[in-house]
């Protein structure tokens, strides 16, 4: 996982560097690795099997030494004698992670999952070796898994609220670290997690115990006291956070964010020469930061140096074009020279920038006015308004995507996937143009195209539930089981109300006679939703299939009473009645069920 930093505003996101949330799955990975060495040893030898035991406890040793590639060896040697051990194959899969070995590591720790499916650290494993080949869907549904097996796996939830945070989760994330707080309050393994994420929530007051917490057992972290310094700075302790800043140049000097918040906090105290001297260290330490040279810029200019003014000025927008504030200190820097064509040209530009948010902001009108008409079905008048929006601002994508909505519901298809596919040129991670794309290729029986789009949807926003449900129907469709109920899962984590895909993933467990988890899921959204027939209907015709026909019955008989004209459950009912020898009860509910719907089966 790549270093990340909170996004905090323009100036934070653009100036952070150093400070990381991979802090927490590295930690996560030491608690697995010391799981496994400790699994190994323990792990007793099979009577007979001699020779798999001293391969294993070599394996130990060689993996303790971190020559992976003996280990690797000696495990699946002794699998070779014992292929049923999940122990060796867990031990297996983790020298595999660790040596880089991501896909065949996953192949190890399911065969681990599959003979001890109640492992937690398997399912642990499991995810960070998804997490490793950039299956964050299949990282989270796995490691979610190891935290249902064992709510104390803390380092399953460190592993997971790093990655929650990468994808922007924040508010879940915040969830497993309050919990793992909750179950060691005076460990301060997530303590900087969460105020990275309390800060991302836009908290500081929250954010600044946890730093602090963090920091009284790993003082000299210069990431830590530079967030510190952002926290404290948001919440208005200016000075706090100037000392901050300076700690972290004091264990850093060469930490360019920490030299940049200090010259904007000297120039807030009117100190300029400080803010100055702050700002060229910033910019030297940082010198493809358009926000740096930006205030390198200004800086300059209010020190009346303006060559050096115009050049990094210059810079900035050369890296940052639209950078307004870097254009107008230009235009004013230039003017000063005396180059005053060139000046009226910055200045210009800026009045073209305003121009073009003047068209943006009536673009973004028509576009929710024509949001409130396709609320009222009113879809060509919609249509009209997206197309105007289109053509007041070409490069604004959400027109074309609108247009594309209300030409579906015109039934003009093949123009609904020409806006699509234009709203997807301007804007390549559009989640929900991929989404209704998908499906579009979906009802024409593109099975190819449609997972495509779909699981570019989920990729672009892996927090659409909707993207999530419809990837999910789609693969079960193409009968990828696995997969599809991993999606379904992932929606119901980001949306828990979201009856469909509870339905959906329902009935691909009952498919796969996993009947308690498949009655649990209808349970779930009777308990969620007591009117909806479907659930009770569904629940029946799994104790019909399990044999218990008085729960059948009742099931069906609740679903008819919620929703007296569904044939199916009439249907059903008349078979569970059927079975228990009720024939004339039978044969009225097969009545009733053909009365409602004649393509009902005699």
């Amino acid at each position: 996982m790549t270093a990340r930093v909170v996004r905090l505003s323009e100036r934070t996101r653009l100036l952070t560097q150093g400070g990381s949330a991979s802090g927490s799955l590295q930690s996560a990975m030491r608690h697995l690795f010391c799981l496994v060495v400790l699994a190994a040893v323990l792990a007793p030898a099979v009577a007979g099997a001699e020779s798999a035991a001293d391969d294993r406890k070599q394996a130990v040793a060689y993996s303790q030494l971190k020559q992976w590639d003996r280990a690797i060896e000696l495990y699946r040697r002794a699998l070779a004698f014992e292929p049923q051990d999940a122990d060796t194959h867990y031990n297996l899969a983790l020298a595999l992670k660790y040596k880089g070995e991501a896909a065949a590591a996953i192949e190890e720790f399911e065969q681990a999952v599959k003979l001890k499916p109640g492992w937690s650290a398997a399912h642990f494993g499991l995810g960070a070796a998804y997490h490793d080949r950039g299956d964050a869907i299949a990282a989270k549904s796995e490691l979610r898994r190891a935290i249902e097996i064992d709510p104390a796996n803390t380092a399953a939830r460190l592993y997971l609220a790093g990655i929650l945070m990468s994808l922007n989760q924040t508010t879940e994330a915040i969830g497993q670290l309050e919990s793992m707080r909750k179950l060691h309050p005076n460990d301060p393994a997530p303590c900087e997690q969460l105020g990275l994420a309390y800060l991302e929530s836009g908290t500081p007051s929250k954010a600044i115990p946890e730093f602090q917490r963090f920091l009284a057992a790993h003082p000299t972290d210069v990431a830590a006291h530079y967030h510190l310094g952002i926290a404290l700075g948001q919440d208005g302790r200016l000075l706090e956070a100037l000392a901050e800043f300076r700690r972290a140049t004091t264990l850093n000097p060469s930490f360019g964010p920490a030299h940049e918040s200090i010259g904007v906090a000297l120039r807030r105290q009117g100190d300029n020469p400080g803010a100055l001297r702050n700002f060229r260290e910033a910019a030297r330490l940082m010198p493809d930061n358009p926000i740096a040279l930006c205030d390198l810029g200004v800086a300059l200019k209010e020190a009346g140096d303006m060559p050096k003014a115009i050049a990094s000025l210059r810079r900035a927008l050369e890296l940052k074009p639209d950078l307004e504030r870097a254009k107008y200190t230009l235009g004013i820097a230039l003017r000063t020279q005396g180059q005053t064509a060139e000046a009226a040209a910055e200045m210009r530009d800026i009045r073209q920038l305003h121009q073009s948010r003047l068209q943006l902001a009536q673009s973004k009108k028509l576009i929710l006015d024509g949001i409130e008409l396709l609320k009222s079905r009113e879809w060509q008048k919609a249509a009209q308004a997206f197309q105007q929006s289109a053509q007041l601002s070409p490069d604004l994508p959400t027109s074309y995507y609108y247009l594309g909505v209300a030409q579906e519901r015109l039934g003009v298809l093949e123009q609904a996937v020409a806006a699509y596919r234009k709203a997807l040129e301007l804007k390549p991670d559009y989640a929900e143009a991929h989404m209704n794309l998908g499906v579009l290729y979906a009802r024409d029986q593109d099975a190819g195209n449609a997972l495509d789009q779909l699981r570019q949807a989920v990729l672009s926003d892996p927090d659409l539930a909707e993207a999530h449900y419809n990837l999910g129907m789609m693969l079960a469709n193409t009968s990828k089981i696995g997969e599809a109920a991993r999606e379904l899962t992932e929606a119901l984590s980001l949306q828990p109300d979201y009856t469909e895909a509870r339905m959906l993933l329902g009935n691909l467990l009952a498919g796969q006679n996993q009947i308690d988890r498949a009655a649990g899921m209808y349970r779930d959204v009777i308990r969620r939703t007591p009117q909806f027939a479907e659930a009770y209907n569904n629940l029946g015709l799994l104790w019909l299939q399990a044999g218990k026909l008085a729960d059948a019955k009742s099931e069906f008989q609740e679903a008819i009473r919620r929703k007296p004209d569904y044939a199916a459950a009439h249907y059903n009912l008349g078979l569970a009645l059927e079975k228990t020898g009720e024939v004339e009860a039978a044969r009225t509910e097969f009545q009733t069920a053909r009365r409602l719907d004649p393509k009902i089966p005699r």
